[in-house]
């Protein structure tokens, strides 16, 4: 073979390698690119979504703490009113007792002052209990003996009582009678009451019915209750040294246990 035919052999093989590489080189750049996208851009892809669905879960924890904040917040504000609520009826119940207790004890002075010749006689007295004012009788003071009439003395001082409780609006009051020794009535007593509820029912009944035609207090006003032996102000009147036989008148101001609304 000449130098030419050399030269054109080799000139051939050449553009021959040439075209093979032109031919590859868009095979090498697919698999470049195929590898950069599976070596690097998935994995980045990847890595972005699951920051955003981070981001988003971030977020709707982000509202959800937000949501129970304002629930919690609206929950201790309803919390908060309540209590306040609640200390300023409990300063409003304490500083109505407080004044409720002031007047009883107003009322008590009053009532001592007009049984002040009695209170030291021993033949009556004054005293609070259950927030309440009281006077307590002997009955031998209120009644006529071994009757239920009441006296012109026990008028008097049933009348020196209603003079001291007319003006208290529409305070209720209760008369009691409290029965003493069965061996001291009188037969014709105990003939018509044979127990201590029915005497002492009896004589309440009698007292306020002189209160009210008497004394001019409000029959709306009164009440009577028979106590039987029974005496539930007896520890108040402890130290009253009164026989266990006697009349008690309760007056409950307004807005005190029992008072009038």
């Amino acid at each position: 073979m000449s130098t030419a035919d050399e030269v054109g052999a080799s000139n051939s093989a050449g553009s021959s390698g040439f075209r093979r590489w032109v031919r590859l080189v868009p095979a090498l750049l697919l698999v470049a690119s195929a590898t950069f996208v599976a070596a690097y851009y998935v994995p980045l892809r990847r890595a972005h979504l699951l920051l955003i669905e981070e981001q988003r879960r971030s977020n709707q924890r982000g509202k959800d703490l937000e949501q129970t904040l304002s629930q919690v917040r609206g929950e201790l504000q309803q919390t908060t009113a309540q209590v306040e609520k609640l200390e300023a009826e409990r300063r409003q119940t304490e500083d109505a007792k407080k004044s409720g207790l002031a007047r009883v004890e107003q009322l008590k002075t009053e009532l001592a002052g007009k049984l002040d010749k009695q209170i030291k006689k021993g033949t009556a007295a004054v005293a609070v209990a259950d927030g309440q004012a009281l006077v307590a009788l002997p009955e031998t003071a209120v009644f006529l003996a071994h009757k239920l009439d009441v006296s012109p003395q026990g008028r008097a001082l049933l009348c020196h009582v209603a003079g001291a409780v007319a003006a208290i609006g529409q305070a209720p009051i209760r008369v009691g009678a409290v029965s003493g020794p069965p061996d001291l009535e009188s037969p014709a007593l105990k003939s018509g009451y044979p127990t201590p509820w029915a005497l002492s029912a009896a004589r309440a009944a009698s007292v306020a019915q002189t209160l009210q035609d008497a004394c001019s207090l409000p029959g709306a006003r009164l009440s009577a209750v028979g106590h039987a032996e029974h005496d539930p102000a007896g520890a108040a009147l402890g130290e009253s040294k009164l026989p266990a036989g006697r009349v008690e008148i309760s007056i409950a101001l307004p807005g005190e246990p029992g008072g009038a609304k």
